[in-house]
């Protein structure tokens, strides 16, 4: 008897301390409203610092585009000539000599060269909302790895309740001669284990938590709770469909057709290098009169021609430009490809993680729990040996994970898909 009130009174502090631990996360979030899937997503593609930092590299190159388009400033000159000799002043000079230099590029170039900074832009804009189309997909995914951390722990403490009792019941077969003390030894070990398996659960959704937090653009330690929200309909998507609109609007794929463009111009602009540009001066000249000297103030102008007569250069420069658009046109062959079996990969992804979501919910949860249900009773009744027992209660818990984990990766595939076109398709709020 003394050796189950032994065993009685640590079964009682451990559940104390299992107690004290599943509190300390809760009393963490204390008070903090919980966030809906679509107050995370605005939030997260709204402050991002990497969504910031795309927006920005895209106004910057807007801002390029009239300095692309511009002719070259022009140039003011003063030269002083004829200073006597034994002097280095320059108010002794005899003559002052203004000049305004103006260069004048070919204004076919330079309508190229705004076409070429314009699709620059059109790529960087693209990057911008790829970008807030990446974050979107993470911020989900992270908001769904929170979830299952959450209900890891949650499954774990019913879990080790469930321990609990089987523990009270080794405690009684054992008084009464039906078990074996190995039996109550082996159950309050496995309570201890439990113990220690949340202790990591509670880690574990500590780091899911810090995880979102960053993706969401706040530090990692903020406080955060959650709302629990499935979004995604069952898989019933069009194929076809969906590679169609990738192909149509993803901003990767629009990106790299920008810059097909943008290599297509180059390619123009190299043949058109052997257009001559021009440069124009105009000039005055004011002599200071004297008695040996008295000629008139001139005025000069004058009109100067570059002419592209290097054609190895300019073969060159074509060569060159040729080969980036046939590398543009391969990225984007490739691209596309790629976004085709991105799609093919999630979907795939989705519709078995529905079929496990759909067995293990229909089919295995019911059995193991009849499994243990029935377990129980035969070892309360000294039928059933104790390690048949307690197999049948993980198989309860794993069944009770792995269900949930199949409807966590179900979402995570539809985001991944979403990801893969390139747009959101089953949540409203802010738009990528």
């Amino acid at each position: 008897m003394k050796t189950i009130r032994q065993l009685t009174f640590k079964a009682f502090v451990l559940s104390a301390v299992l107690a004290v631990a599943v509190a300390i996360p809760a009393l963490a979030d204390g008070g903090q409203e919980a966030l809906t899937l679509r107050e995370i997503v605005d939030t997260a593609m709204k402050s991002n610092p990497a969504v910031i930092e795309s927006q920005k590299r895209w106004e910057e190159k807007e801002g390029r585009i009239p300095a692309a388009t511009a002719q070259p400033n022009p140039q003011l000159g003063i030269m002083k000539d004829d200073i006597p000799t034994g002097t280095i002043n320059p108010f002794k000079a005899m003559m002052t000599e203004y000049s305004l230099t103006q260069e004048i590029m070919n204004p076919v170039k330079l309508r190229l060269m705004g076409k070429m900074a314009d699709n620059d832009a059109q790529m960087a804009k693209a990057g911008y909302q790829d970008k807030r189309v990446e974050v979107y997909a993470n911020a989900k995914i992270a908001y769904y790895d929170l979830l299952y951390a959450g209900k890891a722990l949650e499954i774990g403490k019913e879990n080790q309740q469930l321990m609990g009792q089987l523990v009270q019941i080794a405690q009684v077969n054992y008084s009464t001669g039906m078990a074996a003390l190995q039996d109550t030894l082996k159950a309050q070990t496995e309570f201890s284990k439990m113990t220690s398996d949340l202790y990591n659960m509670a880690a574990m959704e500590a780091v899911a938590k810090a995880k979102l937090n960053t993706v969401m653009g706040r530090t990692a330690d903020a406080p955060l709770a959650v709302k629990e929200e499935f979004s995604a309909p069952p898989p019933k998507f069009d194929l076809a469909g969906l590679q169609q609109q990738a192909t149509a609007g993803k901003p990767a794929v629009l990106g790299m057709q920008r810059q097909v463009e943008m290599a297509q111009n180059g390619v123009v602009l190299a043949k058109k290098q052997q257009l001559p540009d021009f440069e124009l001066q105009l000039g005055y000249k004011d002599r200071k009169q004297t008695e040996m000297d008295s000629q008139p103030d001139t005025w000069k102008v004058g009109v100067m021609v570059m002419l592209p007569i290097w054609q190895d250069k300019n073969k060159g420069e074509i060569k060159a430009a040729n080969a980036n658009l046939d590398a543009s046109q391969a990225a984007l062959s490739n691209m596309q490809n790629m976004t085709s079996l991105d799609i093919q990969m999630a979907l795939v992804e989705a519709q078995s993680a529905w079929r496990r979501l759909d067995v293990y919910k229909n089919t295995v949860i019911p059995q193991a729990e009849q499994t243990y249900q029935a377990g129980v009773v035969g070892y309360t009744n000294g039928k059933v040996d104790f390690m048949a027992v307690l197999d049948s209660l993980n198989a309860l818990r794993n069944a009770k994970l792995d269900y949930y984990k199949a409807r966590i990766d179900y979402e995570k595939a539809a985001a991944t898909l979403e990801k893969a076109v390139g747009k959101p398709l089953f949540i409203s709020g802010v738009q990528p």
